[in-house]
């Protein structure tokens, strides 16, 4: 694997600053900007934090929304809007102690009846937040300014979405009025500019000069440009109309000898989830042995260095390799075997193949699909390519009933984050609430345990599920990060794009 790299920024005049963005001096004479331009793989379809799916669109979010809790840029959870937090010993009470200095943009007070609003509609939303927030029974207003998040059962991820789209505070007048959705009133660093923005083309924000933490957003604008399509992303970013993109790999060369700046951090699990595995609607699905000729079917090795120009590992599993689930045995599982593919398909009673629709995300894994479909037909399995649009925030609704489908997935820190995404029978990702034995056991022991002892039960789930092959991964790649010589941008680990308090003036 590659280590995380800045490629030095060459100088290339003019030609690469932003239209119209507004500068100031910086200390060694160069013009620093004042604000900032991103360009996102999605757009904001919706405002509302309960109903936001992960992905790149948490940056929307950031801007005017503050969580309770914030991660580091190594995933270690720290306050923010909840100054301290504290589990009880049996880990089922959380006690939150709030900042006192908080209002939302409507006026609206901060403060513990503001928590209460805000958990009880990610519980009723239907959002990333929402698996995370089931595990709460009850929020307790203990005085104006603590609350206790009384839970069924412990939560190993439930700091972390605290730190994400559960934490996410809105004003608590909004909620009630039904509008978040369309008009989003949080206490966050930025307000949404309705009047200079342009729904699915840009959103401006601008800087709240009473945030409390103003000095860790120095731009006083922020613009956000959805752009689903990677080429015209690059080209954005090379005609100065954006200064930050999530790339790929094959971009490194050419915006290395551009003269932008160049970032990787391990991050994202690319392949197929095979969620139909009752095989309610694809019967082969089903089939163990049919999940597993998936898996020998594909050449890993090839696939890394031609797609991904080696940027990333070949990986059966679906966790981050920086996780307490990781095993590194677990890559060996399924060498490229296309004989023993067949043979599996043979014995499932596939000697000849079936059919399969795939269904994927246009733009983001277009290139890959012909290339994991070409796989999979050498062993006689026939994909049916189906592009689904509008993947910007999540798309889950397009997926529901779908045997198969190829995302491009974060992986977590903690793990627990990846098994509320993915693996309990009403998560996001699961649509068919597909479980097992040992899943249901595991998924129930591992939040009651801790230190070695949970670390373990979390490699024997990652282990199951490589051997029962709910998935079929490809790799764990290194994510891509291209940027223009005038910002500097902290590489985040364990999520898609960086917060936006990591991006400053390069000065």
């Amino acid at each position: 694997m590659r280590s995380s790299t800045k490629l030095g920024a060459l100088a290339v005049a003019g030609a690469l600053l932003l239209t119209g963005c507004a500068t100031g001096a910086t200390p060694d004479g160069d013009a620093a900007p004042t604000s900032l331009v991103i360009g996102n793989n999605g757009d904001a379809i919706t405002w509302d934090p309960a109903e936001m799916k992960e992905g790149a669109i948490i940056q929307y979010a950031e801007a005017v929304y503050d969580p309770l809790l914030r991660k580091t840029a190594d995933s270690t959870i720290e306050g923010n809007l909840a100054t301290a937090f504290t589990y009880n010993d049996e880990l089922t009470e959380l006690t939150l102690e709030l900042r006192e200095d908080v209002v939302f943009s409507d006026g609206t007070p901060f403060d513990a009846d503001a928590v209460v609003a805000n958990i009880d509609a990610r519980r009723a939303g239907a959002g990333s937040a929402s698996e995370a927030a089931k595990t709460i029974t009850e929020v307790v207003v203990v005085d104006d300014f603590t609350v206790q998040l009384n839970l069924e059962a412990p939560n190993p991820g439930l700091l972390s979405a605290l730190a994400t789209y559960l934490g996410f505070m809105a004003s608590p007048a909004a909620i009630a009025a039904g509008t978040l959705g369309s008009e989003p009133v949080g206490s966050g660093p930025y307000t949404l500019d309705a009047s200079e923005s342009e729904s699915a083309v840009r959103y401006v924000f601008d800087a709240d000069p009473d945030y409390w933490n103003a000095e860790a957003y120095p731009f006083e604008t922020i613009e956000i440009r959805p752009y689903e399509d990677f080429s015209a992303r690059y080209n954005a970013l090379a005609t100065g109309q954006i200064q930050f993109m999530y790339g790929t790999s094959d971009m490194v060369a050419q915006a290395e000898s551009a003269g932008f700046t160049v970032q990787t951090v391990p991050g994202e699990w690319q392949g197929i989830i095979m969620q139909d595995r009752g095989g309610s609607v694809l019967p082969a699905l089903g089939d163990v042995r049919v999940r597993q000729a998936f898996n020998y079917a594909l050449d890993r090795e090839a696939i890394l260095e031609s797609y991904y120009s080696g940027f990333g590992q070949i990986s059966t599993q679906t966790f981050n390799p920086a996780s307490e689930a990781w095993v590194d045995e677990l890559n060996d599982a399924y060498p490229y075997d296309p004989e023993r593919a067949r043979e599996l398909l043979a014995e499932a009673g596939y000697p000849d193949g079936f059919s399969i629709p795939i269904s994927y995300s246009e733009g983001f894994m277009s290139p890959l699909v012909p290339i994991v479909a070409q796989y999979l037909g050498d062993i006689g399995v026939q994909v049916e390519q189906v592009p689904i649009n509008g993947f910007s925030d999540g798309g889950l609704e397009t997926l529901i009933a779908q045997p198969a489908f190829m995302l491009s997935f974060s992986t977590n820190i903690p793990a627990w984050t990846d098994v509320l995404n993915k693996l309990t029978p009403t998560a996001l990702w699961n649509s068919f609430s597909y479980t097992d034995e040992t899943v249901t056991r595991l998924l129930e022991e591992i939040p009651r345990a801790s230190g070695d002892a949970q670390a373990q039960l979390y490699r024997e789930l990652n282990t199951h599920l490589v051997e029962e092959a709910w998935f079929a991964p490809i790799v764990t790649q290194e994510n891509v990060y291209l940027s223009s010589e005038d910002i500097a941008v902290t590489m985040q680990q364990a999520q898609l794009v960086p917060s936006l308090r990591f991006f400053a003036p390069a000065s």
